[in-house]
């Protein structure tokens, strides 16, 4: 995976992410959209057979998109610990 940061402004930022496709995209753009102070997430696919994802995050200027992505990923990072306990916790029940 590599990041590359195409457009960067104080509330807007466009990444580029090699190696990466709509599984990723979905989920970044799902939890941006949770994080208050974002205005607009979004992904695209600029084409089929390249592995690579543009990730656009605006925000209302109360959170930078950096700040705004890393909750983000740490939103997803918290409920993907909550599913893995809750899965462990299966045999139990």
């Amino acid at each position: 995976m590599e990041i590359k940061v195409l457009k960067a402004g104080e509330n807007y930022i466009e990444l580029q992410i090699d190696g990466e496709e709509h599984t990723l995209g979905n989920l970044i753009k799902g939890y941006l959209m949770r994080v208050q102070g974002v205005k607009f997430a979004s992904y695209a696919k600029p084409h089929p057979l390249i592995d690579s994802i543009i990730v656009k995050i605006m925000t209302d200027g109360s959170i930078s998109p950096k700040e705004a992505l890393i909750k983000a990923i740490e939103l997803a990072e918290a409920d993907t610990n909550k599913f893995i306990e809750e899965v462990k916790n299966i045999e139990k029940r």
